[in-house]
């Protein structure tokens, strides 16, 4: 049963915390100030929150570095002047980092916060025990920190889910309704600061005592050996039965294994390190043993996954997530070879050598995302070049019936360099005018690339899912005026939603599929459209996938001596089954 500390003991606790970490507090104060400010700022206010979402990357790097600091100088008795150093030079490498963030963060930077989030965590994990030789007390820390993360886990929602309730309780009973967004500030203030605290509440000051620690929690122990190994060996047997199978039908494995084995290969090598102090007690020496074992089955696996990942960059180029995942695999393959065959191995290697990946993946030429953007640019070109599509002037103009996977794959690329805000693919397409001033214009622009793409090359093969649709991306049409001086009345549908419809004067009924509407009024029909046929004309002048369509192509007539109707569709979506398609009818 869990025992909670009394208020008291929390505030003295805390209080003792502050003290010892005065910097760490005050950066994660800092971070709660900012994000509280972010949360705040109208979506229309992009360029503050640019700005503010630049300085969360330096202040959520910040406080696992400050913490590595503080707790690594207390650790070696470091003196005052080395200390200031350290943190000077702290402070210049956040800054150029700072301004290497675009002004608009986009999607490369993302993913390099989160790769140097990762490897600053990782260096908190071991910086503190570098010099020494202290296995045991590196793994009775990183035990703690573990343990202690995850008991201000179960404190923080608690005492936050406690909070909301009384927030909510008097919303409804004094009818207050508060003009700032206290929900998502008090989640924030809670789990970026009270977390922080109580999460170093529990670091002891003296971690050289920490070697001499031989307490290891039983249900750590339970966990590893009768929940984490089992299922490990259940994968095992999987991945096994797939090397058989690939290897029954001669073939080449499918590129996604490679995230398979890898997650697989990272929880093992988890499980063991979890276990790692067990390993020389008497009772325990089956640890050793599966351990060996284990790096032995991760061998052909290394190679199955190498296979996949190759195989992966081979026929769709270089990701962010396909770069990561080879270098992993080249790292899974030195760790395995180091810990079969080196005697006296040592388990830091595993932090500090992914720590150093985490930076080495993120900087120079060979980072990640300029390899992974030349890679797509290389391989967009090389399929427009294949199918015949560029004009004398390298410009997209000649039309070309392709295999449904390089179609897929051109428009995957498209998508690739939009989410990054980049506008490389440009000098295969016309120009395209667009308002400066607009802040979308980087998804009008790849949305209009899309549109271009698909006026000349066509897929051999019907998609499962072809979806047409006078909206861009971007909704760059949707300001066109329909013109309904004719008619009285407006009706609104969807057929995602239902199949049968009714207002006060009409019946509309969705059939065959999808395929037709029918229009009935006192259960007499009265109008009809052949929807499918629609479908078909679209496809037939547009192909598939056709993006912001004129409006005019989206509108179908009914018209006879009693009745006139105009069904204007706002989408059509065809799957192998059925068809759905949204918009409105007007009538007299």
């Amino acid at each position: 049963m869990i025992k909670f500390p009394s208020f008291n003991t929390l505030a003295n606790s805390s209080l003792d915390t502050i003290s010892r970490y005065k910097l760490v507090t005050l950066l994660a104060l800092t971070k709660v100030v900012l994000f509280i400010w972010y949360i705040e700022t109208p979506y229309k206010n992009e360029i503050l929150r640019n700005d503010l979402t630049r300085l969360l990357y330096i202040s959520f790097l910040s406080v696992p570095l400050a913490i590595a600091i503080t707790i690594s100088a207390k650790r070696h008795s470091w003196k005052n002047t080395l200390v200031a150093g350290i943190w000077v030079l702290t402070g210049v490498v956040l800054a150029l980092y700072y301004f290497s963030i675009k002004q608009a963060p986009d999607q490369t930077d993302y993913y390099r916060f989160m790769i140097f989030f990762a490897g600053v965590h990782l260096l908190a994990s071991y910086a503190p025990f570098i010099r020494s030789n202290e296995l045991n007390g590196f793994w009775q820390f990183n035990k703690m920190l573990f343990l202690q993360f995850l008991n201000a886990t179960l404190y923080s929602i608690t005492l936050y889910v406690g909070l909301l309730i009384a927030i909510q309780t008097i919303k409804f009973l004094f009818n207050v309704k508060f003009s700032f967004e206290i929900e998502a500030d008090l989640a924030v203030f809670i789990f970026a600061l009270f977390h922080t605290i109580f999460f170093l509440s529990k670091i002891p000051t003296q971690l050289a005592d920490l070697e001499q620690e031989v307490v290891y929690p039983p249900g750590l122990k339970i966990f590893t050996q009768y929940v984490l190994l089992p299922l490990e060996v259940v994968y095992l047997v999987i991945l096994y039965a797939y090397v058989g199978k690939i290897l029954f039908q001669w073939t080449l494995p499918d590129g996604g294994v490679a995230y398979l084995t890898l997650a697989f290969s990272i929880a093992g090598i988890l499980a063991l390190l979890l276990l790692y102090p067990l390993r020389d007690n008497p009772g325990e020496r089956w640890i050793k043993m599966y351990s060996h074992r284990f790096y032995l089955a991760l061998l052909p696996l290394i190679v199955l996954l190498g296979i996949g990942i190759f195989r992966r960059i081979n026929d769709y180029g270089v990701t962010e997530n396909r770069y990561l995942v080879a270098v992993l695999t080249f790292w899974l393959a030195g760790t395995t070879i180091y810990f079969l065959f080196v005697k006296k191995n040592d388990i830091r290697v595993i932090p500090v050598s992914l720590s150093i990946i985490c930076v080495l993946v993120c900087i120079g030429p060979w980072n990640i995302f300029s390899i992974a953007q030349s890679s797509q640019l290389n391989q967009f070109q090389h399929l427009l070049t294949t199918h015949k599509l560029l004009t004398k002037d390298n410009k997209i103009g000649l039309s070309a019936e392709i295999p449904q996977k390089d179609y897929d794959q051109l428009f995957s690329i498209i998508n690739f360099f939009q989410q990054r805000d980049s506008n490389v693919l440009a000098k295969f397409f016309p120009s395209f005018p667009i308002d400066k001033k607009d802040v979308n214009r980087i998804s009008i622009h790849h949305g209009r690339m899309r549109d271009h793409l698909n006026k000349f090359v066509s897929s051999d093969k019907i998609s499962k899912e072809d979806y047409f649709t006078q909206f861009s991306v971007a909704g760059s049409s949707n300001t066109e005026i329909i013109n309904i001086d004719k008619f009285k009345y407006l009706f609104f549908f969807s057929t995602w939603e239902e199949k049968k419809f009714n207002n006060n004067r009409l019946m509309l009924i969705s059939s065959d599929f999808g395929a037709t509407l029918t229009l009935f009024h006192k259960g007499k029909k009265i109008a009809f459209w052949d929807i499918a046929k629609k479908e078909k004309e679209l496809r037939k002048s547009l192909r598939t996938n056709y993006e912001d369509i004129p409006q005019k192509l989206m509108i179908l007539e009914y018209d006879d001596e009693n009745f006139k109707a105009k069904l204007i569709l706002t989408s059509i979506s065809k799957n192998s089954t059925s068809y759905n398609y949204q918009g409105m009818i007007v009538h007299n």
